[in-house]
């Protein structure tokens, strides 16, 4: 597969989709109260592990609430009172833990977190995973790591790009390597696929509304 595969998807998703809901632009959606604001988004990717965006929002609006907004106030925050906070986003004990460490991390770090952290410090803190680690790095950090979530293996997986057992590095080189290394395209091309994903390529397909059910090979092996 060449380049042009890929850019031509993310060109046919930008006709499809110019304004992904909840994603405009392709920028992590961000209310403005955290401080740095960039902390919302290291927050969010912690939080949004294994539950959907929506309980995600309803956390963030609650931490706003309760002046959680600062990495030092979540630091130092009683564990009880942070669970019960996050309740909402699911896993919330794991997840509280999850939050103390990298905001610990954070407040510690010798340098300017955002612009130094490097992906292998983000994978050394428990409960940060590789597809945590590059959302941070992506949408808080501006590096151009390209995220692989759920929605990516399922529609590159149905359209036949990818083998369903492929590790999430495989994943991301194939990314990477037929790609530009552009911030703002890797931005935008995971909205859109979180958009079709969520509107068409479900885990029930609405193949007959897909942009892509001509040339997509789970369609017809549906027929």
């Amino acid at each position: 597969m060449g380049t042009p595969s890929l850019i031509k998807i993310f060109q046919t998703l930008e006709k499809a989709y110019p304004s992904p809901r909840g994603w405009p632009h392709g920028e992590w959606p961000l209310s403005g109260e955290f401080r740095p604001r960039r902390l919302e988004v290291v927050v969010g990717a912690v939080l949004t592990q294994n539950v959907n965006w929506k309980n995600v929002e309803k956390v963030l609006t609650r931490m706003i609430e309760e002046q959680l907004v600062e990495a030092d106030r979540i630091k130092r925050c009683p564990q009880a009172f942070l669970e019960n906070t996050i309740r909402s986003a699911g896993f919330y004990r794991q997840k509280a833990k999850r939050l103390k460490g990298i905001t610990q991390f954070i407040l510690a770090y010798p340098g300017e977190f955002y612009s130094e952290v490097g992906r292998e410090e983000l994978l050394s803190i428990p409960g940060i995973g590789p597809e945590t680690a590059d959302s941070i790095l992506l949408y808080a950090c501006d590096r151009p790591h390209f995220v692989v979530d759920a929605y990516t293996r399922r529609l590159f997986t149905r359209y036949g790009f990818l083998n369903p057992k492929a590790s999430y590095q495989e994943v991301q080189q194939l990314f990477e390597s037929h790609l530009p290394a552009d911030v703002p395209l890797y931005k935008r091309f995971h909205a859109l696929i979180v958009e079709h994903a969520k509107q068409v390529c479900r885990k029930t397909p609405v193949c007959k509304d897909c942009v892509f059910q001509e040339e997509c090979e789970y369609r017809p092996a549906e027929r």
